[in-house]
């Protein structure tokens, strides 16, 4: 048989989805500031919210990207088996969730702000305070970045962030705090906007990159 032939009997290459809400995300949690009714059981550390807006290449809002969200406690530690840090765990708090964009291609997503934390146990490099995205996406298979708060000075020493050498690419990645938060008192709000494809594509990486 010619190699034409062949070729011509592979399985063409598809897309991540469909996704099916009630099975994909309402069994996850999409508010992590949010652990029950009483104030009591709302996790440790300052509340703040996520305003980011997803376009694409020719800055057209995405509706219904799916958008999952990682990230360390107030003391900088993670729910994971691989983070042995002596910092504490949070019991109100895993740092898992995902989120579904709205019709207008924005998310707004509750949470608190990640501690700073070392890039391996014994490491005297330090990672700012960041929240860890992976979006899917019709037409992608999944795209991974990091976004940073712009009221952080550890930003200027992170590994990560400081490995994009263009200053200008690198704020791609950082959240603006609003001088005036919709979230509540005592909430910080802060928004960004990630660019899936084109000139202004926001940085995205193979993988989590410490």
């Amino acid at each position: 048989m010619a190699s034409e032939d062949l070729k011509a009997r592979f399985t063409p290459e598809a897309t991540i989805g469909p996704f099916y809400p009630g099975a994909f995300l309402t069994h996850l949690p999409q508010d992590l500031w949010t652990v029950a009714p009483l104030v009591a059981h709302h996790p440790q550390g300052q509340p703040i919210v996520l305003v980011a807006r997803f376009f694409d290449s020719l800055k057209r809002p995405v509706p219904s990207l799916v958008v999952e969200l990682w990230q360390a406690n107030a003391h900088g530690r993670y729910r994971h088996p691989q983070d042995q840090s002596a910092a504490p765990l949070d019991p109100q708090f895993d740092g898992f969730a995902r989120v579904r964009t709205s019709d207008e291609g924005v998310l707004r997503f509750y949470t608190i702000k990640p501690g700073a934390h070392p890039v391996r146990r014994e490491s005297a490099e330090v990672r700012a305070p960041h929240l860890r995205l992976t979006i899917f996406a019709s037409g992608i298979d999944r795209l991974i970045t990091q976004l940073f708060f712009d009221d952080e000075s550890s930003n200027q020493s992170d590994p990560v962030l400081q490995s994009i050498p263009d200053p200008r690419v690198r704020g791609r990645l950082i959240a603006r705090r609003r001088r005036t938060s919709g979230g509540g008192e005592g909430v910080g709000e802060y928004e960004i906007d990630v660019v899936l494809r084109g000139e202004d594509e926001t940085p995205f990486f193979d993988d989590w990159d410490g």
